[in-house]
C-alpha cells in the first residue's frame, strides 16, 4: 500500500511537471494561432458571466447580434446566447470574479488543473487494465504528448474538461467493474453525465459502456434493477439541459452549432478525407505516435498468433466497450463530416480517446517481458519514447504559434491588444455600443475591448450597408484590413463616418454628420511619408534575384526580370528603412509588372531573425492581374511590430511556380503608424 501511494505520488507529480513545463509559457496567452474563433467564443462566455453577476442560466458574451438563426443580420440586442452547459466557462468566472481579474491565466490554470487530474486517473485507470506500472505511464506518455491535445490543454474549449470526466468515469466504472460496490457505478455516472453535458460528443463512451453493461445483465455478471434509476436520472438531466438549451435558443439565438453537417455526397466526403489525412494527421499524433501503435498491433498479433498472451485478462471484455465507442465515433464523423476539414479539435472530441484506451487495451494483451531485466527495459523505453515525443510536440507547440499575415483571426487578436484602454481614453464608455466591421470571429474583438457590441461578419455592400443602419454609438476599424475587407468593398464609407482617434492598429470612427470629403490617408490616420526608394530598373546596378532587358514597347526603356528559376526574384533589405525602433509602419508599393503565364506568382514581405521567419504578408498576383497584359497595382500594407531592432524587414517577389515576370517603376513609400 505505501509503495502504491509512492509511485502514484511519483506519476502525479511528472504529470504535473510535463505539463508545467509545455504550458507554462502560454499560461496568460489570449487565444490565437488556431480556432481563435472558438477559443475566445468560450473566454467571451467567462467573462458574461462576470458581468451578470453569475447567473449561471443566463449565459452570454459581447455579441448582439447572434450568429444563429439568421447568420448574423438581425441584431437582438440582447447578449444572452444558447450554449451547452457552460459549466467550464462559468467556473472560471466565479475565479476571476474572486481575484477581481479577467485575464485569461485564470481560465488557462483552470482547464490545465482538470487536465492534470485527468491524466493522473488515466494512470490509475491503465494500472488496472494493463497490470502494470511501466505500461501505465507508457499509456499517460502516448496521451500526454498528443501535438493536438497538448495546444489545447491548457486552452478554453470544455473538451479537455469533458476527457478528464470520461476517463475518471471509467476508472469508477472499473472499480465496479473488478466487484467494487454500486456507489462506484454511480459515480461513473456522475462523470459520464458531467462529461456529455458540457459537450455532447462525450455520449458516446457513455452509451458504449452502457451498452457493455447490458451484456454483462443479459451473462447474468450483473444485475439491472439497482442502477436503472440512477441511469435514468443520468439521461433525464441530459435531456433537461439539452431542452433548456434549445429554449433559450428560440428565444435569444445563439453563437453555437447545434446542427449536423454531413458531407453532401462522396466526392465531398473524400476530398475531407483527402484533406485532413494530408494536412492533420500529423497534429493529431506525431510520427512516434503512429509508430508506436503499428508496432503494438504488430506484437498484439504475434501474442495472440502464439497464444502468449498476458496471464492478467481482468479487463479482457473491455474490448466490447472499445468496439462500441470505436462505431459511436465513426457514426458521428459521418454526421459531422464537414466540421472535421477545419476543426482539429473535433479529433479531440471522438478519436483521441478510444486511441488512448486501444493503446492500454494492447498492452494489456501483451505478456510481462520474461528476460533478465526486462520491466527496466519497457522502463527505459517508456522514458526513450516519452523524450522523443515530448521534443516533436514542443516543436509542434512552437510552429503553431507562427503568425502568418493571412491569419486574420490571430491578426485580429494582434490588433486589438490595449483597445480596452485606447477606448477608454478617448471617451468611449463601458456602456456604449460598438459597431466592428468585419469581424473576424466575432467575439474577438469584444473581448479585447472589453465592451459589447455588433459585428459585420459579411463581405459585401449589403452586409456593411445593413451594419451602419443598426443602432450603435461608435464603429472601429482595423487599419490592416481597412482597405481590402472595407474600403475596396464600400468606399463610400468615408462619406458615412469620420474618425475620432487612431492608434497603430485601429480607427475609432463616429457617424459622419457632415459633407466635407476626406482623404483615404487622413481617415487611417497615416501621416507624411518619411521614406521613399524607387526603382525604374534603367541602371544594371546588380539586385538579387533580377535580371535586365530592354523593353518590347519601348526600346529606350529598360525593364527588371524575375526569370523562371528565380524563386526569390528582385529581393530588398529595408531593415533600415524601417528605423530604429520596432514600432509598426505602413508600406506602400506601386509597381508595374508582366506576368508571362498562369503559374502561380506572388509578393512576400517578411521579419526574419537568420533563418527564422518571424511573420510574413503574401500579395496574390495572379488574381489581380492577366497574363501577358502590363498591370500597374498599389498595395498598402501595415507593417505589425517588431519583436527585436534586429529583425530583418524583407521584400521578394516569391516565383515558387517557376513563372517570368516582367518589373517596371517600383516605388516603396515608408509611414510611420
Amino acid at each position: 500500500m505505501k509503495n502504491r501511494k509512492i509511485t502514484n505520488g511519483i506519476a502525479f507529480l511528472l504529470i504535473t511537471l510535463v505539463t508545467v513545463i509545455l504550458q507554462f509559457k502560454h499560461l496568460n496567452e489570449i487565444p490565437a494561432y488556431t480556432h481563435t474563433w472558438a477559443q475566445n467564443d468560450r473566454l467571451a462566455l467567462a467573462n458574461g458571466f462576470v458581468r451578470n453577476e453569475l447567473n449561471f442560466f443566463k449565459p452570454q458574451n459581447y455579441i448582439l447580434n447572434h450568429q444563429f438563426p439568421k447568420n448574423w443580420s438581425d441584431p437582438s440586442y440582447s447578449t444572452i446566447t444558447a450554449v451547452e452547459f457552460p459549466i467550464h466557462d462559468y467556473v472560471p468566472a466565479v475565479f476571476m470574479k474572486a481575484f477581481g481579474t479577467n485575464e485569461p491565466w485564470v481560465f488557462h490554470t483552470y482547464i490545465l488543473i482538470y487536465s492534470i487530474v485527468g491524466f493522473f486517473f488515466l494512470y490509475l485507470l491503465s494500472k488496472k487494465i494493463c497490470g502494470s506500472e511501466v505500461k501505465a505511464a507508457l499509456v499517460v506518455v502516448f496521451a500526454i504528448t498528443s501535438p493536438i491535445y497538448t495546444f489545447y490543454q491548457g486552452g478554453f474549449l470544455p473538451t479537455i474538461p469533458s476527457i478528464a470526466n470520461t476517463i475518471i468515469a471509467l476508472y469508477c466504472y472499473a472499480l465496479y467493474f473488478e466487484g467494487g460496490k454500486t456507489k462506484w457505478f454511480r459515480w461513473a455516472l456522475f462523470f459520464f453525465t458531467f462529461a456529455a453535458l458540457a459537450r455532447f460528443t462525450f455520449v458516446i463512451p457513455f452509451l458504449s459502456v452502457l451498452g457493455f453493461e447490458l451484456i454483462r445483465i443479459f451473462q447474468k455478471k450483473a444485475r439491472f434493477w439497482p442502477n436503472v434509476l440512477a441511469v435514468g436520472v443520468s439521461f433525464l438531466v441530459i435531456f433537461a439541459a439539452q431542452y433548456y438549451n434549445s429554449t433559450l435558443r428560440d428565444t435569444y439565438g445563439s453563437d453555437f452549432l447545434s446542427q449536423l453537417l454531413p458531407a453532401d455526397n462522396w466526392a465531398e466526403m473524400k476530398s475531407i478525407l483527402e484533406h485532413m489525412w494530408e494536412v492533420m494527421v500529423l497534429g493529431y499524433l506525431s510520427m512516434k505516435h503512429y509508430f508506436l501503435l503499428f508496432l503494438l498491433i504488430v506484437l498484439v498479433f504475434i501474442a495472440l498468433l502464439i497464444k502468449e498472451r498476458n496471464s492478467y485478462q481482468v479487463f479482457s471484455s473491455w474490448w466490447i466497450i472499445f468496439l462500441f465507442w470505436i462505431i459511436g465515433v465513426c457514426l458521428f464523423w459521418g454526421a459531422m463530416t464537414k466540421q472535421f476539414y477545419a476543426h482539429d479539435y473535433y479529433f479531440l472530441d471522438t478519436f483521441y480517446l478510444p486511441i488512448v484506451f486501444f493503446v492500454a487495451l494492447c498492452l494489456s494483451v501483451l505478456p510481462k517481458p520474461q528476460w533478465y531485466f526486462g520491466e527496466t527495459v519497457m522502463a527505459l523505453f517508456v522514458i526513450y519514447f516519452g523524450m522523443l515525443t515530448f521534443r516533436e510536440t514542443s516543436d509542434f507547440q512552437q510552429q503553431r504559434r507562427f503568425f502568418m499575415a493571412g491569419d486574420h483571426f490571430t491578426g485580429t487578436v494582434m490588433n486589438f491588444e490595449g483597445s480596452d484602454e485606447f477606448l477608454s481614453k478617448s471617451g468611449v464608455a463601458r456602456e456604449d455600443t460598438i459597431l466592428v466591421i468585419h469581424a473576424y470571429g466575432p467575439n474577438i474583438p469584444f473581448v479585447q475591448m472589453n465592451r459589447i457590441g455588433l459585428a459585420v461578419v459579411g463581405h459585401n455592400p449589403d452586409d456593411i450597408e445593413r451594419g451602419l443602419n443598426w443602432k450603435w454609438d461608435y464603429v472601429v476599424f482595423q487599419k490592416p484590413y481597412f482597405m481590402e475587407d472595407v474600403y475596396a468593398i464600400y468606399p463610400q464609407i468615408l462619406e458615412k463616418v469620420e474618425p475620432i482617434a487612431t492608434n497603430e492598429n485601429l480607427i475609432l470612427c463616429k457617424r459622419k454628420t457632415d459633407t466635407i470629403p476626406q482623404s483615404l490617408m487622413e481617415f487611417m490616420g497615416v501621416k507624411a511619408p518619411y521614406k521613399k526608394i524607387r526603382f525604374n530598373f534603367e541602371s544594371s546596378k546588380k539586385s538579387p534575384g533580377l535580371a535586365f532587358e530592354k523593353d518590347s514597347r519601348d526600346s529606350k526603356n529598360q525593364i527588371g526580370v524575375v526569370v523562371e528559376n528565380e524563386v526569390y526574384g528582385f529581393a530588398q533589405d529595408f531593415t533600415k528603412e524601417v528605423g530604429p525602433d520596432t514600432k509598426g509602419r505602413v508600406l506602400k508599393i506601386n509597381g508595374k509588372f508582366l506576368r508571362k503565364n498562369e503559374r502561380p506568382i506572388g509578393i512576400i514581405v517578411a521579419y526574419s531573425t537568420g533563418n527564422t521567419l518571424a511573420f510574413y504578408q503574401t500579395i496574390d498576383l495572379t488574381s489581380v492581374s492577366q497574363a501577358n497584359e502590363w498591370t500597374e497595382k498599389e498595395f498598402i500594407l501595415f507593417l505589425p511590430k517588431r519583436s527585436s531592432v534586429n529583425e530583418k524587414l524583407s521584400f521578394y517577389i516569391h516565383n515558387a511556380s517557376k513563372n517570368v515576370v516582367l518589373l517596371d517603376d517600383f516605388e516603396f513609400t515608408f509611414y510611420r503608424n
